[in-house]
């Protein structure tokens, strides 16, 4: 190619013309003004993202069909799994996209053709709830494999999110909603553009808020789902109250319960005072009392992109910056203890292992979000058609998570014989003070500790309000602090090599580097009596990519013969390598076919491998000592199994007296960077589809895309959303698709290590200090090469559009993916077992999703309908049902999951003058998702109602838009 173009260049450098703005890029290629050959692109415009009637970015993807929402797509959930919420790694509560449902990880989101900063402290997906709806000219979604073009990450997928460039004259919006319980939701935007013939530019500001969401308001039921064939989970497992409950045994959220603690000052309480619990029941709390399952949030976004002819060149500047902010209220918390014969309100006779509800003031998890993106270039046709770019782009994401906790471990200081000292609610309960201490005879060195406090003494068998003192010494604080970044610069070159009958025979090539770094701070004292500061490691990669491809029309227009009117091929190649971390090198093709016997009739094919490297949290070790990083803990109370289970050791603490039940274990697990062993995980991907849209029956497509790929080297991790399921089924089975990462006989010689790490955060919840000889699991929560995936299925779309007459212009469209099958391979060798439409959580896809609708119009009348529907599944194991007492109990056959459809409808006028008003009014008939009992108790003591990876808790929203052109 060089020998070919060298001379020409020389030749035509002075007379180039200015590049043509119409000559665009199209996601899928790297050639400009050319189609993506081989496999199909959605494209969604700023009119269709206006008509969805949807005030955000991540609202619209979470109704796209391709797009599952498991993952990183829930933003209705304030405390369940990891990626779901801003409780584990998400940090801020972000939206990601979520490509044929094998994770964020696989897919490759970009901002105008540019990788941006990644989002959550692992730094594993791409936060769109960040990007204003106002700015968007379009959204290009390549479905299919592109690491030959894109990279990393690109192996379910890319969305390619276009801004505006280009605009006359300035647009004005304000869109006013409330939801079905009143919650409200507001938005405006102010866009302007300009042409001044020699350049073009956009300047805009969006502004959107959403109030808070209560779960009771969207029928939680404060966890009590009996009333729809679910379990009375309080009853079961919140056994605290305003008022105490006194155990049997040990305290735990589903302990046996010997008596009731009276209303009152609980000063001077005998055994006779007490209440026997009937049943070992005694008071339960609501978890949901009080907890948001969506926050109140508010945005500003500001954007702005300049674009001016220099002589022969075009240079162009785009930048543009996010603050995000929610505030969640995460409920009230329950303490579990135990009284020590030291605190006065200590009672003879008992066990004092306690359960009380602190009602005085609800937890709460403040977040906030900086958002920086900029980008400048300059693009030039040295000769013919050929174009060179050169690219600079530079992101950052700033996020920060402010949270209260309970107070009920202890990391920071020891004591002289090295073991942890007590936390601060032990302090508390002891009822120890410089004064009293020596009357304690032969006081530990741990009474001794309290006693250096000073602690105001708290008193858990009290039901009257408490102290600020004394909530001080109970809740503390957590700061999490991160910052990404990316900084990427590319150079390229397309154009014409020559001319072929069927067509230009076209070239591009280049090359790519980005620099990704992460880092963070960490400010507590929920794990310590004085505050702490943890600066956490910075984490960094390097990479360098070199591509090339090519667009050859064997049959075109001018050489059409009957049977083929058209014939084009494709081919690319990506070598892409980092040397940082655990390094990777690798080199991906990427085929692509494209046949029209006639007109309007295309058969395509494509064919090519893709791969994603690990996070690059997740190939740092260092400690970040918080439960959503590099963290190490153990937890008494939050993990079950069957009380009559060998499968591993129990603590005895049963949920349904006198019944099998489920029985606690102390669990250890072990979450964040799995270190510089881990590997690429590669794809093989092909396609093949036919597009129809004949001459004839003008508005007329149709179009079928089948798809297949198998994911090598897979990589999965244990969230926290997933770990009932899995242990559920686990305890059912005896097996797991990731035994490799349970543990049930733990060598202590590890356990004792894991105790030493500077990871280690210590005891989460309720239940005694544990020796490490007494732990009795480890779960590894990190990122393993678990070993295959593979996974195919068939995308549809159709669409007519046509006239009636007077009565205006109709359109029916419809688009949707069918999964035929999904398939998961624990470790090699093993069978492949089938997980399609079966519930794990946050894990699986469903086999059908579509949306399909009516569109009208009518001078400036228009109107919309539309279906959204997601197919039926099923929880074939780990689910729980209510046994004959009304207990929890395993289910031995699969729990059903209904389909679930919602009906959205928009109506419209557009005046002359450029004004617009539209009514919508989303999940018109406020249909709930289906009910499932999720059984979330083994990790967050908060069950929830539904799916929130394949449905929506929102409800019926509706909004007024008015808009106005100048």
């Amino acid at each position: 190619m060089t020998a070919m173009v060298s001379g020409q260049a020389l030749a035509q450098v002075a007379v180039a013309p200015v590049p043509q703005e119409d000559e665009i890029v199209v996601t899928g290629t790297n050639i400009r003004g050319a189609p993506v050959i081989g496999s199909s692109v959605q494209r969604i415009d700023a009119d269709e993202l206006a008509r969805r009637g949807d005030p955000t970015l991540a609202e619209i993807f979470r109704e796209l069909p391709s797009n599952f929402a498991g993952g990183v797509g829930s933003p209705d959930n304030s405390r369940g799994g990891q990626d779901a919420s801003p409780a584990g790694p998400n940090l801020t509560g972000g939206s990601g996209i979520n490509l044929r449902g094998l994770g964020s990880l696989s897919t490759l989101v970009l901002v105008n053709g540019r990788r941006v900063a990644a989002s959550g402290q692992l730094g594993d997906f791409v936060d769109i709830s960040n990007l204003p709806l106002a700015a968007i000219d379009r959204v290009e979604i390549f479905q299919d494999g592109g690491s030959a073009l894109y990279g990393s990450d690109a192996v379910g997928g890319v969305v390619n999110i276009i801004l505006k460039d280009r605009q006359e004259g300035v647009r004005a919006l304000g869109r006013a909603g409330i939801g079905k319980s009143g919650e409200a939701e507001a938005q405006a935007s102010l866009v302007g553009g300009t042409d001044w013939g020699s350049g073009h530019g956009v300047l805009g500001y969006e502004f959107n808020f959403r109030d808070n969401i209560l779960a009771n308001d969207r029928g939680f039921n404060g966890g009590d789902l009996s009333g729809r064939g679910g379990i009375d989970w309080p009853r079961y497992t919140s056994r605290a109250g305003a008022a105490a409950n006194i155990f049997a045994g040990a305290a735990a959220f589903n302990g046996a319960v010997a008596h009731i603690v009276p209303q009152g000052p609980g000063t001077g309480l005998t055994v006779a005072q007490l209440t026997p619990a009937t049943g070992g029941f005694g008071n339960s709390f609501d978890p949901w009392d009080r907890q948001d399952i969506l926050p109140e949030m508010r945005r500003h976004s500001v954007f702005a992109s300049i674009t001016q002819q220099l002589g022969v060149a075009t240079a162009f500047a785009r930048g543009r910056y996010t603050r995000r902010d929610g505030n969640y209220s995460l409920g009230y918390a329950p303490i579990f203890g135990t009284v020590p014969s030291t605190n006065p309100a200590f009672i003879t006779g008992t066990t004092n292992n306690f359960g009380v509800l602190v009602d005085d003031r609800p937890l709460t998890r403040d977040v906030r979000v900086n958002s920086y993106a900029g980008e400048a270039g300059l693009r030039a046709r040295p000769f013919g058609d050929w174009t060179a770019e050169a690219i600079v782009s530079y992101s950052r994401e700033e996020q920060r998570r402010d949270s209260t906790l309970l107070r009920d471990s202890n990391v920071g200081e020891r004591l002289s014989n090295g073991t942890f000292a007590p936390t601060s609610i032990a302090c508390a309960l002891s009822g120890l003070n410089g004064a009293n201490i020596g009357a304690v005879t032969n006081a530990t060195e741990a009474q001794r500790f309290c006693a250096s406090l000073n602690y105001a003494t708290f008193n858990p068998y009290s039901s009257q309000p408490l102290s600020d003192q004394v909530l001080g010494q109970l809740i503390g604080y957590e700061t999490l602090v991160f910052t990404s970044r990316t900084l990427q610069g590319t150079v390229k070159v397309d154009g014409t090599v020559f001319d072929l009958p069927g067509g230009p025979f076209k070239l591009a090539g280049g090359i790519d580097w980005r620099r990704e770094t992460i880092d963070g701070d960490l400010d507590f004292n929920y794990r310590s009596l004085a505050a702490r500061q943890v600066p956490y490691g910075v984490t960094e990669q390097k990479v360098f990519s070199a591509f090339a491809e090519a667009a050859l029309p064997l049959v075109g227009n001018d050489n059409a013969i009957p049977g083929i009117a058209a014939l084009d091929l494709s081919a690319a190649v990506r070598h892409e390598r980092s040397d940082d971390l655990s390094g990777f090198a690798t080199t991906n093709p990427r085929f692509g076919i494209r046949y029209a016997p006639v007109s309007g009739f295309n058969l395509r094919g494509s064919w090519g491998t893709s791969f994603h490297a690990a996070p690059m949290r997740f190939q740092y070790e260092g400690p970040q000592p918080v439960a959503g990083g590099n963290g190490i803990f153990y937890a008494n109370a939050f993990y079950t199994a069957p009380c009559n289970t060998t499968l591993v050791g129990l603590n005895g603490f049963t949920g349904t007296p006198g019944g099998a039940g489920n029985c606690t274990f102390t669990g250890m697990v072990v979450t964040g960077g799995a270190g510089p062993t881990l590997k690429p995980e590669r794809a093989d991907t092909w396609s093949v589809g036919i597009d129809i849209a004949p001459p004839a029956i003008p508005g007329f497509s149709v179009s079928l895309n089948y798809f297949n790929l198998r994911v090598r080297d897979r990589l999965v991790r244990i969230t926290s959303g997933a770990l009932a399921g899995i242990l559920s089924n686990y305890f059912a089975t005896g097996n797991s698709s990731y035994i490799a990462n349970l543990d049930f006989s733990p060598d202590l010689s590890e356990v004792q290590a894991l105790f030493d790490d500077p990871r280690f955060l210590g005891v989460q919840g309720p239940g005694p200090s544990r020796r490490p000889e007494q732990i009795q699991a480890i779960i590894r929560a990190t990122q393993s090469n678990l070993a295959a995936l593979k996974m195919e299925g068939v995308d549809f779309s159709v669409g007519y559009a046509f006239d009636l007459g007077k009565v205006g212009r109709l359109g029916v469209f419809g688009n949707g993916t069918l999964i035929t099958g999904y398939a998961l391979q624990a470790t090699p060798g093993a069978a492949f077992q089938d997980r399609l439409g079966q519930y794990e959580s946050v894990g699986n896809p469903v086999p059908l999703r579509f949306r399909s609708g009516l569109d009208w119009a009518n001078g400036g009348f228009s109107a919309r309908g539309t279906l959204n529907y997601v197919d039926g599944y099923e929880c074939a194991a780990g689910c729980y049902v209510p046994g004959a007492t009304g207990a929890p109990v395993l289910s031995t056959t699969p729990v059903p999951i209904d389909a679930w459809a919602t009906i959205d409808l928009q109506l419209g006028y557009a005046f002359a003058n450029g004004l617009g008003v539209a009514l919508s009014v989303n999940n018109a008939f406020d249909n709930d998702p289906p009910f499932i009992d999720t059984g979330r108790v083994v990790t967050g003591n908060a069950p929830e109602p539904y799916d929130g990876a394949n449905a929506s808790i929102l409800g019926r929203t509706v909004a007024l838009t008015v808009s106005k052109q100048f």
